[in-house]
């Protein structure tokens, strides 16, 4: 015999209700685990962006360095330039052993 009426679904409804239930409460943790995520994600940008910054910087730094190594790299060659044709312009005379002796 087929029911009429609420009296059929009456089962229906309870395993219906019970499913929802469920549904809203897996809804919720989904909800609570994005706001989670939201936090997580939020906090590893603040700190890539505190890296980047410190990157930044040794960055910045390396390339001072370059440039005064560069720089002193640049002095020395001259330096020994300079030494190398003032060493060419003195003859050495050979001293005399008697002098070199006394």
């Amino acid at each position: 015999m087929i029911g009429h009426g609420r009296h059929r679904a009456a089962t229906d409804n309870v395993r219906l209700r019970e499913a929802r239930r469920g549904d809203r409460e897996y809804i919720g943790w989904c909800h609570e685990r994005f706001r989670e995520l939201g936090r997580q994600v939020r906090a590893l940008r603040c700190r890539a962006e505190v890296a980047e910054g410190r990157l930044a910087k040794a960055e910045q730094l390396v390339q001072r360095q370059v440039a005064q190594l560069m720089e002193r790299d640049s002095e020395l060659e001259h330096l020994r330039r300079q030494l190398k044709a003032a060493s060419d312009d003195t003859v050495e005379t050979p001293i005399p052993a008697a002098l070199a002796a006394a």
